[in-house]
């Protein structure tokens, strides 16, 4: 497997993990559907910074197992990118859409509106957030 595709079986493991962990923390916190979208923003912005100044590290990686500071390094950017990734995904689907590509896959809602299993994002007045994170984490959708 090289690293790419490794890269996106990972993405397709962790950006639904993070995307269910992110939503339960928003509906926790009780964010305005604005505070949330500002939230999200930065969570995916300061992911594209991790991976702007770290992501040699997971490009350029030759497979030898690594320990300290380097494995760190690199297990750090690859949890941030999820994070990321997810954060973006919630973020569009606040603003109607159905989610983000990233690395050659989707993560979002993979469904349309009436074919979910939970309501899609809505603006019900104090609840949006809990709606948008509801059941809607992000998921990859398959390729054919």
């Amino acid at each position: 497997m090289n690293a790419i595709d490794e890269l996106r079986l990972f993405l397709d493991f962790a950006v639904p993990l993070c995307g269910a962990d992110i939503a339960y923390k928003l509906r926790q916190w009780g964010h305005s559907r604005e505070q949330a979208k500002a939230w999200l923003r930065g969570e995916a912005e300061r992911a594209g910074g991790s991976l702007g100044e770290n992501g040699d590290a997971i490009q350029f990686s030759d497979g030898r197992p690594r320990s300290g500071r380097a494995q760190n390094r690199v297990a750090r950017t690859a949890s941030e990118l999820a994070r990321g990734v997810a954060a973006a995904a919630l973020l569009a689907q606040l603003e109607g859409k159905s989610g983000v590509e990233a690395f050659g896959g989707f993560y979002g809602v993979t469904a349309r509106p009436a074919e979910a299993d939970t309501p899609r994002v809505q603006d019900s007045g104090d609840d949006a957030v809990g709606v948008a994170a509801r059941g809607t984490c992000p998921v990859r959708k398959p390729t054919a």
